[in-house]
């Protein structure tokens, strides 16, 4: 069992310790404190905490797009403190039914990148279809990566 609550700024530090990890480095883009901070003010963006039934932090997801005339949402990331047990798929699950339901979105998307084979099946299980391929569009150290789009359409939500 899982629940979503909306991150206050006290929330920034584990944020940060999260996308400090090792093993996350070459699945997200790293931003400072101030741009956190900056965001967490943002009308278009949404922070969000994650937590198990404890009530424990064990992730966090941010969408971008609020102020998008064409209702479109952005899951601009989510990360889970322990991929594996399902708790993505879980938040994921409750993030889409809260963009479609409360937020009124016509189209829910993100990008991934194409090495990120365990994202991508999550994604695919809780109804994100892919769309394309944008080849070699960010350089991670001293190579190019591609990045997938995948989105959920407000009619296949609610088919």
């Amino acid at each position: 069992m899982i629940k979503i609550r909306y991150a206050e700024s006290t929330d920034i530090e584990f944020i940060l310790c999260q996308e400090a990890r090792n093993e996350f480095k070459d699945f997200i883009f790293r931003w400072s404190r101030d741009e956190h901070n900056r965001n967490l003010n943002n009308d278009d963006k949404r922070y969000f905490m994650i937590e198990n039934e404890s009530p424990e932090v064990i992730g966090y997801a941010i969408l971008s797009g609020f102020q998008s005339s064409n209702r479109s949402i952005e899951l601009t990331r989510i990360i889970i403190d322990q991929p594996g047990l399902g708790y993505g798929k879980r938040a994921l699950q409750i993030l889409i039914k809260k963009v479609f339901e409360e937020y009124s979105a016509h189209r829910f998307w993100l990008d991934v990148f194409e090495h990120n084979q365990r994202a991508r099946h999550v994604y695919q299980s809780v109804g994100f279809k892919e769309e394309g391929i944008l080849r070699e569009a960010v350089k991670q150290e001293d190579k190019y990566s591609s990045l997938v789009i995948m989105s959920i359409l407000e009619h296949e939500y609610f088919k």
